[in-house]
């Protein structure tokens, strides 16, 4: 059985808790250190010698957070057909601003596309006609 020092001890704890911290914002360091059976005033004298701070790490999180959400609600996705896949749709055969919204919440925004694009970029989304990966 090998010990752990205490340097490397409070790394794992300091990692930790930034993992619960991702989860749970309003997390509190002292707490955290309560539940685990270890003295506050020793490790923030430790974390002020590596230059951690809760408060640091908290506004990453936030910065994180927000900066996903943002993503996560708007995807812009272009997709365009072959310049040899474009001669055989005549200019009448477009069809311009199409707005689906499918069952699983996603939200797609077409500007411009034949009829069968759609269609076929319907049936790539959802997985129809494509071979069994089993």
């Amino acid at each position: 059985m090998e010990i752990e020092t205490v340097d490397a001890r409070n790394e794992r704890l300091w990692q930790k808790y930034l993992s619960l911290l991702e989860k749970q914002p309003t997390l509190r360091l002292s707490s955290y250190l309560r539940m685990a059976r270890i003295g506050l005033r020793g490790f923030e004298k430790w974390m002020r010698s590596r230059g951690y701070r809760v408060r640091d790490a908290k506004q990453r999180i936030l910065r994180l957070q927000r900066e996903s959400e943002v993503l996560a609600a708007s995807s812009f996705i272009p997709v365009c057909l072959n310049a040899d896949q474009d001669a055989y749709v005549q200019p009448h055969d477009f069809l311009s601003g199409i707005n689906l919204t499918l069952p699983d919440g996603t939200a797609i925004s077409i500007r411009r596309g034949s009829a069968e694009a759609v269609v076929s970029f319907l049936k790539l989304y959802t997985g129809e006609g494509s071979p069994c990966s089993d």
